[in-house]
């Protein structure tokens, strides 16, 4: 004869036997013993918590001679059918291989013949796998049942059973078991048994089961049969290393070696999903009362190597790659790929990735405890040219080394007005001299006399003479930043407008824009707060922008000093020594004739 399984052998027969779901028992119990039995329960929980069980328990307690407090008594002819499983009073239907609206029917029919017992009792185990014909089938009987029926449905998806037929039940949720109750129940079973079992084979076993009694025995059953622990590399500890580590090849590397060693992709990353789950409720602080000490060890580890909002990214990956594990034609890319983007945030352009990278340093930051941004110190070289940052002449002195930090360029004044405050971040020595003009670079153009310093605006090395315009682009660079800086940006009669024009100069805190001729200065006016925008996009700075007619300026002018562009004297022409031209088409047909040379214009009268 074939062995028992350990969870069949010890299937509680009675309630108090029922481990770890005394809310469920001490309702159910009360029920029968005060005779207000309901007409229909709905059983809900994950597998291996005992739904089945108590749905059995509670036909037994139902149809027993003899009750002791809401017990059964197990010795009676009705007990002894039911542990036998031959009684007519019980009725049990898997509803995932007869979820027809036929199997519904036929059972609806028998519900109403009469049985041996008080009560006849119909357990549909996985009620959720029902079909919506045979549901609304078993909707109207499940209403108003035979006095002499109780219906017991089972479900591990209890949302997707339908709204109306758990309206018309009593919902009973049931939870996994804490490891201590597991542990304490295994240890039962073993000495119960006879059984020579570790304390480390203890542990394993508790940590297989997960919660779940029929799969703690099941985990037992296997130790026993192999003489012990099996003593296999465990794929999911070293991915989950792997992972906390931040080592994308050797997550690689595990994952071959599962699935050469035959663990199935989905498998292997339902395994994972699970264990990075306790990692996060142990990070943020929930319970976790499933965990053994070394799973609970392990989870601490890892949400402190990656945090929630690491942990978060790495169920939301490894969820879409069971998703996609569906579909995909080899199952192992989209783990594989999840991987990656789990080890490596870089490989990962969503907002979690990013989200992640920040966090990521802000903790590095924090633990070396160094400033997002140092200082440069004092007697360090001179700092890096931008383009609109003047370079210091060859031969000016190198400063010295009790100047705090690199000077702030003067902005442009109007004149008669003081000189504007240094540029947020940049010191200004209050006590260092201004550089003589002799070592200031010569500029390109006659400019205006700078605003006289005042005691806030002295310079801690020699810098080149401020000039006007020095503080916006030159005219070549926003000549160069027009084409693929500025006209993207703009639309319709706007782009249209300003890509016929020109820069001309910076003058007056202004960059001057000449347009082309027949360009209305009007609508380009209205448009320019657009133009403004695009180019303080671009330059990074507020680019006041003035407008000009186009023959008021050319191409090419000089684009830095304040002077006016007045054109070459050999273009100064008199009008009145203009003569008329000839060729000038001045009607329509002398416009069609020019079009279709040969032709002969006829008059209409003849």
């Amino acid at each position: 004869m074939t062995q028992q399984s350990l969870y069949r052998r010890y299937r509680p027969q009675r309630f108090a036997d029922m481990r770890g779901q005394a809310h469920v028992v001490q309702a159910l119990r009360n029920a029968v013993d005060t005779g207000t039995a309901g007409q229909a329960y709905l059983f809900s929980g994950p597998r291996g918590t005992g739904k089945t069980t108590s749905a059995r328990l509670l036909a037994k307690a139902l149809n027993c001679t003899d009750l002791h407090d809401g017990e059964p008594c197990g010795v009676c002819e009705s007990c002894v059918a039911m542990e036998a499983g031959n009684s007519y009073d019980l009725f049990e239907l898997d509803a995932a291989s007869n979820n027809g609206v036929d199997a519904m029917r036929d059972l609806i029919s028998r519900a109403a013949v009469g049985s041996p017992g008080r009560t006849k009792v119909y357990i549909l185990d996985e009620v959720h796998m029902l079909s919506p014909a045979a549901s609304n089938a078993l909707l109207k009987t499940l209403e108003e049942p035979p006095d002499h029926v109780t219906f017991v449905l089972a479900t591990t998806d209890p949302q997707k059973v339908l709204p109306t037929i758990r309206s018309r039940t009593q919902h009973f949720e049931f939870s996994l078991l804490t490891a201590e109750q597991l542990e304490e129940y295994v240890r039962w079973v073993v000495a119960d048994a006879g059984l020579e079992v570790d304390d480390d084979a203890i542990a394993h076993v508790v940590r297989a089961g997960r919660g779940s009694a029929r799969d703690t025995l099941s985990a037992l059953d296997q130790v026993v049969a192999a003489g012990g622990v099996l003593n296999r590399s465990d794929a999911t500890e070293g991915l989950l290393d792997a992972i906390a580590t931040r080592d994308t090849s050797r997550a690689m590397v595990e994952v071959a070696d599962a699935i050469d060693g035959g663990r199935d992709p989905r498998v292997l990353g339902e395994s994972l999903l699970a264990a990075l789950r306790d990692a996060f409720l142990v990070s943020v602080g929930a319970g976790a009362t499933h965990l053994a000490d070394a799973d609970r060890a392990r989870a601490e580890k890892l949400g402190s190597a990656m945090g929630a909002p690491g942990l978060t990214r790495a169920l939301e990956a490894l969820g879409a790659a069971l998703i996609d594990m569906r579909q995909a034609a080899d199952p192992r890319i989209p783990i594989e790929v999840a991987l990656v983007r789990i080890t490596d945030p870089s490989t990962d352009a969503s907002l979690a990735g990013l989200a992640e990278r920040v966090a990521h340093l802000e903790r590095e930051l924090a633990r070396r405890g160094t400033a997002p941004a140092a200082e440069a110190p004092a007697d360090s070289a001179a700092p890096r040219s931008s383009p609109s940052t003047p370079r210091a002449p060859t031969g000016s002195a190198p400063p010295t080394p009790a100047a705090p930090a690199p000077p702030a360029r003067p902005r442009p004044q109007a004149s008669g007005t003081s000189a504007a405050p240094p540029p947020p971040g940049r010191a200004r020595p209050a006590d260092s001299p201004a550089p003589p003009p002799d070592k200031a670079r010569p500029a390109p153009a006659p400019a205006a006399a700078p605003a006289p310093a005042t005691a806030a605006a002295p310079v801690a090395r020699p810098a080149p003479s401020p000039k006007p315009g020095d503080e916006l682009p030159s005219v070549a660079e926003l000549t160069a930043a027009m084409p693929d800086g500025v006209l993207p940006q703009l639309k319709g009669v706007a782009k249209a407008i300003y890509t016929a024009g020109h820069f001309v100069e910076v003058k007056d805190g202004a960059a001057v824009f000449a347009l082309s001729q027949g360009s209305p200065l009007d609508r380009a006016e209205l448009k320019r707060r657009d133009v403004e925008a695009a180019l303080q996009t671009h330059f990074g700075r507020p680019v006041p922008l003035r407008l000009i007619d186009g023959g008021l300026a050319a191409p090419g002018a000089p684009s830095d000093g304040p002077a006016p562009i007045d054109p070459p004297e050999e273009h100064n022409i008199d009008v009145a020594d203009l003569t008329d031209a000839t060729d000038v088409v001045a009607s329509g047909a002398d416009k069609l004739t020019q079009a279709f040379p040969g032709a002969v214009l006829v008059d209409e009268e003849s």
